[in-house]
């Protein structure tokens, strides 16, 4: 590897492997050489696992401290920072040390500096800021700043008017470890001369807009750069702070053509124009302007769908083997299955012209760096749903097979049903996450080109790299989530932000002490499942509704009420008087403006209860009377009213349910009339249809009674009570209980028919009567 990468002008037909990482190669097969000097030779890498660019830096001269050149790579593995360039292996290689870190996309701060003349006075103070902020972030991890800070800086930029310096090259020779330094004196003099030159240069009142000399200003730069060390961090910290006060905080406008810095892995790949040629079938493209978070896609719409995505240009195998190709490949096909929603969906994937583009669906959700820059910090419970989300939208992750080594804050979408731009989205930024209606969390499981060239703020940076040619199966365990809570409770500040130290607290820090404990295992190879440590997150702030925390009012002990004592006249001695109960029958309520200062009552004694002091002295009013007075007067005057909780509680009926308005209400006597009623008759019917009515079962008719049929009209007439009288009306007749009739008669042998007479002892009942006299 060192024989390969101290060649000069060596060209290759074939890309060539070191481990894991491809060495890059431009259109015309040389390697792309970021740096060459006297001290190492840098060159452009992929990493193979990780998909991402990496640096190769090999030193030329041989190490003079092995042990300290080892343990300082060591301690910039155990406590990256996101303005620190990961440091992801080192070792020697035939004589020759090396190490390798991840990709910073932008130009050297030296080189942006070189080509400006002018600078307006906000970029000025806006790349002092930055510049102090990462050699801050490196002097706190490791005792440590090269001889050419500028050249080790590089200027990535983030936003129309933001700009972002992250520390690229270490340059760990044991003889920049070992030099001498004149400690904190020497910083002090460099910090002084550069704030009384800005200081002079905003003595105007536009000195936002007003030029400055770069050539000053980078002399200047740099020897305060030069002169920081460990013992500093706190002087930079302060003048950081006092650089900031020059300007205002929200700047208008954007960075000018010429100001913009360079994107390091622009010039290897497609152009715009080319890109938009290979997919004018299938995409039409929207706007030619680039989001400078994002600047390798563009926005378009598909042809046949009308889909919104974000179109860019997969990497060649020039400057990535097949691994990124073969990854978009199975997201493409998982997106035909739609059945992982919290993935986001790869709609084209498309070889056209010698190009491969890839284009994803737009997802319509705030990222979880968008909500950190508006908000700077959640609290506790907003941390937790947003960790709860998470776990979920990463079970599907796993369920789908996708291989995803890394995962940036940029990647994880919160889904609210509003687009970014839409107004209601900055509304729901400006309120609590517990606030919210609903949310759910998106994924981008495949590989982008802005992810690869190292923009975005990866939360693995707070846990060790994996070892070299140790295969994770799954990184997403407790310490990754914890990495994730750091970020959201501002514990870790996000790179860019204004450092203010955070919000405080027992609940924060003991949250803290928590997602440090998970680390520390993360970085032993303890591996801790999500559930588990959720878990943990849960009970530890059990004492607050993790869903919607509600401030209860303040309450006091009940204390018991004792009776009161007096003196009695006749005996001198004490007499317990005990509170007469109030009668049920007439109850009588007291009703006072004013607040009631004595001791409490217990809720559970009802009217019963001792009456407080003072309550006699009290007017009363009646219970008619009661029912005319405002609520003001007649609510209690300490306590919680919890009539009132109750109305304003939300409902809790489901969506799904109908509630019937006031106007329709059916009081309950009458739904229960009606449903006896119709009982009733439905019971009638059916037993009319069935026979068993009680109104079928009367005698023979009136009209034809067989006893007169058979009787003559000489003989003697049967008494007043044997027969009963016929009426015309027919009238109820009591049926007579089964076993008092005497034995029915049997049936003749020509069979029964409904047109006969039923059989019946009637006629020989008669004929036995004594005759009555005349």
């Amino acid at each position: 590897m060192a024989r390969f990468f101290l060649s000069a002008h060596f060209t290759m037909a074939e890309p060539s492997l070191f481990r894991h990482y491809l060495i890059v190669q431009d259109v015309d097969g040389n390697n792309v050489e970021l740096t060459r000097n006297a001290e190492q030779v840098n060159v452009l890498g992929f990493d193979t696992q990780r998909l991402e660019f990496v640096h190769c830096h090999v030193l030329l001269s041989p190490l003079a401290d092995r042990p300290g050149f080892e343990e300082g790579c060591r301690k910039l593995q155990m406590s990256g920072h996101p303005l620190l360039a990961r440091l992801s292996d080192f070792g020697e290689d035939d004589g020759n040390p090396f190490y390798i870190t991840s990709n910073v996309d932008g130009e050297s701060l030296a080189g942006y500096l070189a080509r400006q003349t002018d600078l307006p006075g906000w970029l000025a103070v806006m790349l002092a800021s930055r510049s102090l902020d990462a050699a801050a972030a490196l002097c706190s991890r490791v005792d440590l700043m090269p001889n050419n800070p500028l050249d080790c800086l590089r200027v990535v930029q983030t936003g129309p008017h933001s700009l972002l310096i992250q520390v690229a090259d270490y340059a760990l020779v044991s003889s920049v470890a070992k030099k001498t330094r004149g400690l904190k004196t020497a910083f002090e003099k460099q910090a002084k001369f550069l704030k009384t030159f800005l200081d002079e240069k905003a003595g105007g009142p536009s000195f936002a807009d007003s030029p400055l000399p770069a050539a000053d200003f980078t002399e200047l730069l740099g020897a305060c750069l030069v002169s920081a060390a460990a013992d500093t961090v706190m002087a930079m910290k302060n003048l950081r702070a006092a650089l900031v006060k020059l300007v205002p905080e929200t700047l208008g406008g954007e960075i000018p053509t010429a100001q913009k810095p360079r994107a390091l892995l622009a010039p290897q790949l497609a152009s715009y124009q080319e890109i938009a040629r290979a997919l004018v079938n299938r995409v039409r493209i929207q706007s030619q302007r680039l989001d400078m978070a994002n600047p390798y896609a563009m926005r378009g719409t598909l042809t046949k769908t009308g889909r919104s995505v974000l179109v860019e240009q997969v990497p060649p195998s020039r400057l990535a083997t097949s691994v990124v190709q073969a990854a978009d490949d199975k997201a493409f096909r998982l997106d035909k299955k739609r059945d992982y929603p919290s993935i986001v969906p790869v709609a084209l994937l498309q070889d056209s012209e010698g190009l491969s583009c890839m284009a994803e669906e737009v997802a319509e959700g705030i990222t979880l760096t968008d909500l950190l820059r508006d908000r700077r910090a959640l609290n506790a419970h907003e941390t937790y749903l947003v960790l709860a989300g998470l776990d979920a939208a990463l079970t599907q992750l796993e369920k789908a097979g996708l291989d995803v080594p890394r995962l940036r804050l940029e990647d994880i979408y919160l889904l609210t049903g509003f687009p970014r731009e839409d107004s209601r989205s900055t509304k729901l930024l400006l309120t609590k996450l517990t606030d919210w209606p609903a949310f759910s969390i998106m994924l981008r499981a495949h590989p982008t080109l802005a992810a690869m060239a190292g923009r975005g703020t990866d939360p693995a940076l707070l846990l060790p790299p994996p070892k070299p040619g140790s295969t994770n199966a799954n990184p997403w365990n407790a310490a990754w989530l914890s990495a994730v809570a750091r970020f959201l409770l501002a514990l870790e500040t996000l790179p860019g932000a204004v450092s203010e130290s955070a919000e405080g607290g027992r609940e924060i820090e003991t949250v803290g002490r928590l997602l440090d404990e998970e680390i520390a295992k993360g970085r032993e190879g303890i591996a801790v499942k999500r559930a588990d440590f959720l878990a943990r997150y849960a009970r530890m702030v059990h004492h607050h509704d993790l869903v919607k925390p509600v401030e209860q009012p303040p309450s006091e002990p009940l204390q018991p009420v004792k009776p009161k004592q007096v003196r009695s006249r006749n005996g001198g001695g004490l007499q317990q008087i005990q509170a007469t109960p109030m009668p049920r029958e007439a109850p009588v309520i007291a009703v006072t403006a004013q607040p009631v200062t004595s001791a409490p009552v217990p809720l559970t004694g009802g009217l019963t209860s001792p009456a407080p002091a003072g309550a006699a002295e009290r007017p009363s009013v009646g219970f008619a009377e009661l029912l005319f007075r405002g609520t003001s007067e007649t609510a209690p005057s300490s306590g919680p009213d919890w009539a009132k909780t109750a109305v304003d509680a939300p409902p809790t009926i489901n969506a799904n349910e109908a509630l019937l308005p006031p106007d329709h209400f059916v009081p309950f006597w009458l739904r229960a009339a009606v449903f006896i009623g119709g009982s009733m008759i439905i019971g009638g019917v059916l037993a009319h249809l069935s026979g068993d009515a009680l109104w079928l079962k009367k005698g023979p008719h009136p009209s034809t009674p067989p006893a007169l049929q058979t009787h003559g009209g000489n003989g003697p007439a049967p008494s007043k009570g044997g027969i009963p009288k016929a009426s015309s009306v027919p009238q109820a007749i009591e049926v007579p209980e089964p076993a008092a009739l005497p034995p029915s008669a049997p049936a003749p042998a020509s069979g029964s028919s409904l047109l006969k007479p039923p059989p019946s002892v009637l006629k020989d009942q008669i004929l036995d009567l004594p005759a009555s006299p005349r």
